[in-house]
């Protein structure tokens, strides 16, 4: 019995240090994506909108290519 919560253990610290890892890959990733790279993807979602447009959006998400989630959430 003993041998089973220890392996329980095991197994959710390893779920847990797994999921920051990935969390923190993650958030990393995002930062690199520059306005060049997600104009096709804009472009398509908002067909009839300028690149003035977009680009401004995109700032206004992303600032100098930083992502602002902060600032939309309340931590």
């Amino acid at each position: 019995m003993k041998k089973r919560w220890i392996s329980l253990l095991l197994v959710i610290m390893l779920f847990t240090i797994g999921t920051a890892v990935y969390a923190h890959e993650t958030d990393q990733e995002i930062s690199l994506f520059n306005f060049d790279e997600m104009l096709p993807f804009m472009e398509q979602m908002h067909p009839n909108w300028s690149d003035k447009q977009l680009e401004d959006m995109y700032n206004d998400c992303h600032g100098n290519g930083n992502s602002n989630r902060e600032e939309y959430m309340d931590w």
